[in-house]
């Protein structure tokens, strides 16, 4: 009954992964077409999004391919030597970049709901590619030991995990990094935006309607809020089964291991809700998307009518 569990859970994966790289693939490059345009492309926030849309190109081939390819052909990179090594970098590193883009992009948005002017000047476009690229290598150096803690057990022909103090302390700091600090940051500076839009609205009512540009960022953190719920709803599951089976020995089952891939897999869904985020709760990023799809649709008339009129000369 135990192994069955897995067994059942590996043979949906080969169905439902295919979906899940189809939908984070469309979503996201969707979100990049429309977050690159110009008019949001101005406000600080929408280059956080638009690191975190790249981002989950990266980790969609090593975690819903990968666990395909594993699924149904038999191919994984933890059954080779030196794909022993990388993988668990290749998995774990995007998704610390991921909330780590969430993060930043909560305290873009509340500096730039603040009433100091000084506050205000940390939420420009400048400072946010910086803070990327910044991230981005802090990131992959505090990562780096994923690269040499597996390792490939000769005896065993397996990949497996060296067990020291030290890589139990550095595995704890990364689930108190993801799980705690990343969530614990989003909410404080989620809820500090909501009180400072609240003073603004309350400062501005009676003044002139917003301009276009104050409506955009008003309508990005209203997004980066809803995309800071999915993210705790769509992780939990998964952060409460990684700690299950990375500290507790006696969990290292197949049950729990079928349990585990269950909560990957949900937590998939995070890398292709933000797009129904954008649509359902962004007016502006829908009219882009519009506008976006009209210059297309103009572009296909006017090439083939110009292509005609060359023949008819």
């Amino acid at each position: 009954m135990v192994y069955n569990l897995l067994v059942e859970v590996n043979q949906i994966t080969i169905y439902i992964s295919p979906i899940l790289v189809i939908l984070i693939l469309v979503t996201n490059t969707l979100n990049i077409s429309v977050l690159s345009r110009r008019s949001l492309r101005t406000s600080s926030c929408t280059h956080y999004f638009l690191a975190s849309a790249i981002d989950s190109f990266v980790y969609m081939i090593f975690t819903p391919v990968h666990m395909f390819l594993s699924a149904r052909f038999g191919i994984s990179l933890d059954s080779l030597p030196v794909g022993c090594r990388i993988h668990s970098f290749f998995v774990f590193t995007p998704l610390l970049f991921f909330i780590a883009m969430l993060v930043c992009a909560s305290i873009d948005r509340f500096c730039s709901s603040s009433s100091s002017v000084r506050i205000r000047n940390f939420s420009n476009v400048r400072v946010a590619q910086r803070v990327i690229i910044i991230v981005t290598i802090v990131i992959t150096i505090y990562m780096s030991p994923f690269l040499v803690i597996y390792y490939w057990n000769n005896n065993t022909n397996q990949c497996s995990q060296y067990s020291t103090t030290l890589i139990a302390v550095y595995l704890s700091t990364r689930v108190i990094l993801y799980y705690i600090i990343g969530p614990l940051a989003m909410i404080t500076f989620g809820l500090l935006t909501i009180n400072n839009i609240r003073n603004q609205r309350r400062r501005t009512a009676p003044m002139i309607p917003q301009n276009q540009h104050r409506r955009i960022e008003g309508q990005l953190a209203r997004v980066l809020l809803i995309q800071i719920g999915i993210h705790l709803f769509f992780s939990l599951p998964a952060a409460a089964m990684y700690v299950i089976t990375t500290f507790v020995p006696s969990a290292n089952t197949p049950f729990f291991s079928g349990l585990r891939l269950i909560s990957v897999i949900w937590q998939l869904a995070i890398l292709f809700f933000s797009f129904f985020s954008y649509i359902l709760w962004s007016t502006v990023f829908r009219m882009e998307l519009i506008k976006m799809f009209k210059l297309n649709n103009r572009h296909n008339q006017i090439v083939p009518r110009f292509h005609l009129r060359q023949i008819h000369f």
